[in-house]
């Protein structure tokens, strides 16, 4: 699957966005509304910043809840691979400061960019998603040879 680039100007824009989650997806397109510039989602505002089959960040105004890991796992469908962080992303409404959930995608240099977000104050809950998965499976391994060892001495 690809995103559908305006050919003008190269933009992958919010109409397009929301036609490739539906079409691509499987998203419910009831699911969107469109606003000036950005759209939302289960009646949840949501910015993306996006260089064609380079880099991807996505946030969504809420919680990292089952809504924003379904729209997560759409974006990753239509671009063709997966997030390899996700963090808290603080910004300034009024006098309220706001933290947005937010992944990004990086085939260029992900290591680089995870340590750019690092050093970033409005950053906060840093989590690498590829680290945490391949804790997880080694972690499942060991646990899987384990078992099989006391099966058999018993």
């Amino acid at each position: 699957m690809v995103e559908t680039i305006q050919e003008r100007n190269g933009l992958w824009h919010v109409t397009l966005v929301e036609e490739d989650l539906v079409n691509q997806a499987g998203l419910k397109r009831e699911d969107f509304v469109q606003d000036l510039g950005f759209f939302r989602y289960r009646c949840r505002a949501v910015v993306i910043s996006h260089c064609y089959d380079e880099h991807l960040v996505a946030s969504m105004e809420g919680k990292d809840d089952e809504v924003l890991k379904e729209f997560v796992g759409g974006l990753s469908k239509v671009v063709g691979y997966n997030p390899f962080c996700k963090y808290n992303l603080s910004t300034k409404q009024g006098i309220a400061t706001i933290l947005l959930p937010t992944y990004e995608w990086d085939k260029v240099n992900p290591k680089a960019r995870y340590e750019e977000l690092k050093a970033m104050k409005n950053v906060s809950d840093l989590t690498n998603i590829k680290q945490k998965n391949l804790l997880k499976k080694l972690s499942d391994n060991l646990q899987s040879l384990l078992k099989m060892q006391y099966s058999r001495s018993q």
